[in-house]
């Protein structure tokens, strides 16, 4: 370790001249940098008895025996007065007002109903105690509540006001079964939503289904983003809008790129945005939804928002049979996950028409058998269903048998069998009813 206190020299026209107040320099065991301070005092005796009670703080704070200076000078600053300096922090990094905005109702409703007044005030067991007394919140509200609080606790922890954050092991609440999903608008809805919106909505609605911009990215763009002319239209998302914070090409669709120029007024500044009434565009948006008789919430419980436009995206994606590897990309997720477990709604999927793709490699007779089979067990049919090649011995037949459509033979044929199954018995394709001949 090193301390020893010291008096500044200067050289000031050839003259050596001397500080009047005593500095100290320390370095604890285990560091590598030396610090340097002021010790305002003019007596060598105090300078180092100063100097060696600072060293003794420091090795304390250090072995955990007292709090650093910083936290006992933050454990007396009200907790208001943290989240107030915490969100211009966050201003600072580029996060939106809305955002912020949500933080601070959310801490300062906890602030309020649990009575938190100083950090020390918030413990897990009056955070737990307030959660269960909510019996009107969803449990992602509640979530949302926590997650809030702990980002505070989180950054005051970064900044050394707090040792250790004491939410940090509260267990969120489980959403399984309870939390209200997205889905994906399909083709009908998505046209009745176009055909109520006015000229500006639309053009918004169709500009985040055909790209998946955010409603914050979509509110920050502006001309000069915009590459509407030429054989590859685009549109750049800016480091500074985007989520992720990084810049991103955007690929337009030819229709969206035509509609997006032909509104462009005739004399505009590259700065100016491109949908400059966004601001009320969610309230907007469920209006719309009611003026074409579309649910906000099905009867699954999944929701629709503005955001659920950037959920069709994806999912069209996959309907085109768009590689998850570029749908991926387009939609800027760092997760593939992301893109086809959450935003990709699997109900609009052509699910059906994928089965119906698959070969079929079952035999003529085998497929004989196993009508024979379902028919022999429906307490309606009696006697066995096609059970034999021979057409006068095929049993006696139902009426009306499940899976089976009567057809009328062409007897000018000659009797000609197929593996010992009668022509008369045609192969069933997918979608199709198996058909046999009616009995005379």
């Amino acid at each position: 370790m090193i301390a020893s206190v010291y008096k500044q020299k200067k050289k000031v026209k050839g003259k050596t001249i001397t500080a009047r107040y005593y500095r100290g320099r320390y370095r604890l065991d285990g560091d590598y940098e030396i610090i340097d301070i002021p010790l305002k005092t003019t007596d060598k005796q105090v300078a180092e008895k100063k100097l060696k009670e600072l060293i003794q703080t420091k090795e304390q704070e250090r072995a955990g025996i007292v709090a650093p200076k910083a936290q006992i000078k933050a454990a007396q600053k009200p907790l208001e007065e943290h989240l107030a300096n915490y969100l211009d922090d966050l201003i600072s990094l580029g996060r939106d007002d809305e955002y912020t905005a949500r933080i601070r109702l959310r801490v300062q409703r906890l602030i309020n109903q649990c009575g938190w007044k100083v950090p020390i005030d918030v413990t897990s067991d009056s955070f737990v105690h307030w959660r269960s007394s909510q019996k009107r919140d969803s449990p992602k509200t509640l979530n949302d509540h926590l997650d809030a609080i702990r980002g505070l606790l989180n950054w005051m922890v970064d900044k050394e006001r707090i040792a250790a954050n004491p939410l940090s092991k509260v267990k969120k609440a489980d959403l399984r079964g309870k939390q209200t999903k997205r889905r994906a608008f399909n083709d009908a809805e998505f046209s009745r939503l176009l055909s109520v919106a006015n000229a500006n909505r639309r053009l918004i609605y169709l500009c985040a289904a055909y790209t998946g911009l955010r409603k914050g990215e979509l509110m920050s763009l502006v001309w000069a983003d915009c590459g509407l002319e030429g054989k590859q239209p685009h549109i750049k998302a800016r480091a500074s809008t985007t989520k992720n914070r990084k810049e991103a090409i955007i690929p337009l669709h030819p229709e969206l790129a035509w509609l997006l120029l032909a509104s462009m007024p005739t004399s505009i500044k590259p700065s100016a945005a491109v949908f400059p009434r966004m601001k009320d565009i969610s309230h907007a948006f469920v209006v719309d939804l009611g003026r074409a008789g579309i649910e906000r919430i099905d009867a699954l419980g999944r929701k629709l928002d503005f955001h659920a436009l950037r959920y069709t995206f994806a999912t069209n994606m996959a309907r085109c049979g768009i590689s998850q590897r570029m749908a991926q990309e387009f939609m800027r997720h760092s997760d593939p996950k992301l893109t086809s477990q959450v935003y990709t709604d699997a109900s609009q999927l052509p699910m059906q028409e994928a089965i119906r793709q698959l070969p079929w490699q079952g035999s003529q007779s085998s497929l004989v058998d196993q009508a024979s089979q379902i028919a022999s067990q429906n307490p309606d049919v009696s006697g066995p269903l096609l059970s034999r090649s021979d057409k006068s011995t095929y049993g006696s037949y139902p009426k009306e048998p499940v899976g089976l459509e009567w057809f009328s033979p062409d007897l000018s044929q000659p009797d000609v069998t197929n593996n010992g199954v009668p022509t008369g018995i045609r192969t069933p394709v997918a979608g199709m009813k198996i058909q046999c001949p009616r009995p005379d």
